[in-house]
């Protein structure tokens, strides 16, 4: 049977909760109850990083008090309520802060990636969706901003661009710098590039407008730290990405697994 997607594991466990959850609560019964195996460096980061992605895309799930997460039940509208319609400034200021951060991943293991490939070998920074194990996507081209961490500590904050070689060009860098290689065991990133439903990356929007460049400095900020007064995660931010073990790490881990148990 195929695992269980993050979301719905998040649905099934919101689905049979008789009170609200906190996020932390709602990670603990998914890997209490077996609903899903991979859950990241930090599981409960990942499910509130899902449940944001879950609640921008229009599931109905309410947030009674921060960090807290509930179904929203449901209500058959009266026939003399109002209707309410959003004026024209609240358009306009929407408009001027569309998604630019397109896709992102949060607390990356670098041990998952195959950084000492034979010469002509072409590294991969793999990725798929949380909401579909389709199509996995190379980032090693993302452009946009990246992070360091050592376990939850951010160690290092830097920039990829086209002239950089990509997200995978400045890691890369980072493996061999002897101040910095020792001191990073995670990267999260946050790409302006957008991906095709074909899996492909296309390329960096046009130039960005204060309003939009303020956006995403604080959608990073807040996804990077969860501030605790801060009622909601970053806005106008894409689709999030779990990090997919590079082939030729998951065939060797697999044939170690074959040898012990030859072994026993």
């Amino acid at each position: 049977m195929p695992e269980m997607s993050l979301q719905d594991a998040v649905r099934k466990v919101l689905a049979e909760a008789e009170e609200p959850l906190y996020y932390k609560e709602i990670a603990s019964i998914i890997a209490a109850e077996g609903l899903r195996e991979n859950m990241g460096a930090t599981p409960d980061k990942t499910v509130a990083a899902a449940l944001s992605v879950m609640r921008k895309n229009g599931e109905q799930i309410d947030v009674p008090r921060r960090g807290y997460y509930v179904n929203r039940p449901t209500i058959a509208p009266s026939p003399s309520a109002p209707i309410l319609v959003e004026d024209e400034e609240d358009e306009e200021y929407a408009d001027s802060t569309a998604v630019r951060v397109a896709a992102y991943g949060l607390y990356w293991e670098r041990e998952k990636v195959e950084w000492d490939l034979a010469r002509g070998q072409k590294i991969e920074l793999l990725g798929r969706p949380y909401t579909a194990p389709e199509p996995v996507i190379n980032f090693a081209d993302q452009q946009g901003i990246y992070l360091l961490h050592q376990m939850q500590s951010v160690t290092y904050v830097g920039r990829t661009s086209a002239e950089s070689n990509g997200l995978l060009g400045r890691l890369k860098s980072h493996t061999t710098n002897p101040r910095r290689s020792g001191r990073w065991d995670r990267f999260s990133w946050f790409g302006l590039r957008p991906v095709s439903e074909e899996g492909e990356l296309l390329g960096v929007p046009e130039a960005l407008t204060s309003d939009q460049l303020i956006t995403i400095l604080e959608a990073v900020l807040i996804e990077t730290y969860l501030p605790a007064f801060n009622d909601k995660r970053g806005d106008d931010m894409g689709q999030l990405y779990e990090q997919v073990i590079d082939p030729e790490i998951a065939a060797s881990k697999a044939n170690e697994l074959l040898r012990d148990a030859l072994r026993r």
